[in-house]
């Protein structure tokens, strides 16, 4: 297959254990006119073995030693040979019609770079957490960018001319690479998310550090300056800035305290104790939960999920389930830490 029209772009480090569900969400896509590049970023688990399976021609894997995402994703795109290109990480899943959806809108909407959808949390075990939306239109997704990162990476697909005039994912923005890029291509081209759940993306509890809360906190804000940079200068002088003075200017956003650090802290634990009650988990729930509210004594918030989890003791599984049910829509994204936004449906999408 000399000239796809999509291709899809995957780079996997140690995800044996829900790679091949990622893997076969791909390969049976209605739409199948793509090649599948997978970056193996040094995997010392059975990756490769589970790549090695499978022989369908439009896959192509590439193995190297340990350089990190962003680094691999940009070799994946200088191997690319389609127009559009379509992101997929090796733990999430995308809907059958994913690509016929994204493929169309970008098709009989020439103007607009990248496109988007809803996505669904899912948890360890596949069960669906919260439906993530998002503003839909370009002007409400420019607006939530300076407070929210409101595509989800791994579901969006973008032509090839973002990444020859906005530039490939750029290094030095640390762990929030997707939304740096995602700033870059909405001042160049117009943006979409489509109001459908076309993928579902799944965050393992254990997986998120507090250390890698706070640093993408702090690479947010970073990438934040170079956007108001490049809106008032045309241009930014992240290249120009050594490690030691990003290190330096990301201290001067939000200095690394053990005050700082414990507010990360005890947002995550909340967090983890509300999706974990959301998903059914009752005895992670209370887990998370208990360390929080050791922290926050005086946290309605964490009282409120107290008296849930007391109530599923004395009430119906039918009645828990309907409680459950108000917490399953979320708006705003951010792939290992979540923040609200609002949500724009006066969209029209194709």
């Amino acid at each position: 297959m000399e000239h796809p029209k999509v291709s899809v772009i995957m780079s996997v480090y140690n995800e044996e254990k829900y790679l091949r569900q990622a893997l076969d969400s791909i390969l049976n896509q209605i739409f199948a006119d793509f090649e599948f590049i997978v970056i193996d970023d040094g995997s010392t688990d059975g990756t490769r073995s589970i790549l090695d399976s499978y022989c369908d021609p439009r896959m192509r894997v590439f193995s190297q030693a340990n350089q990190g995402l962003t680094k691999s994703l940009n070799r994946a795109l200088s191997i690319a040979r389609a127009d559009y290109i379509a992101r997929m990480d090796g733990n999430d899943i995308s809907r059958r019609e994913r690509f016929e959806r994204q493929v169309n809108f970008l098709d009989r909407n020439p103007d607009f770079g990248i496109v988007g959808s809803f996505s669904y949390r899912i948890d360890e075990k596949g069960r669906q957490v919260n439906l993530y939306t998002y503003p839909t239109d370009g002007n409400g997704i420019r607006e939530a960018l300076w407070s929210t990162c409101p595509m989800c990476h791994s579901s969006v697909m973008f032509r090839r001319a973002c990444v020859e005039r906005a530039g490939l994912y750029r290094e030095k923005v640390g762990p929030t690479e997707d939304l740096d890029f995602f700033f870059r291509v909405s001042e160049k081209f117009e943006t979409a998310n489509i109001p459908e759940p076309l993928h579902s993306f799944r965050v393992i509890a254990e997986g998120i550090t507090i250390r890698r809360r706070f640093d993408q906190m702090r690479y947010e804000l970073l990438v934040r300056m170079m956007a108001r940079e490049r809106k008032e200068r045309g241009r930014d002088r992240l290249e120009e800035l050594s490690d030691d003075e990003i290190s330096r200017l990301l201290d001067r956003l939000l200095p690394r305290t053990r005050r700082n650090e414990d507010k990360v802290l005890r947002q995550n634990w909340i967090h983890l104790a509300e999706v974990s009650y959301v998903s059914g988990d009752y005895g992670r729930s209370a887990q998370w939960l208990s360390k929080f509210i050791r922290m926050n004594p005086l946290s309605s918030r964490g009282w409120v999920l107290a008296a849930k989890l007391a109530a599923c003791s004395i009430v119906s599984k039918d009645k828990i389930r309907r409680i459950r049910g108000t917490g399953l829509r979320q708006s705003g994204f951010r792939k290992g830490y979540d923040s609200g936004t609002g949500t724009d449906r006066s969209a029209k999408v194709p």
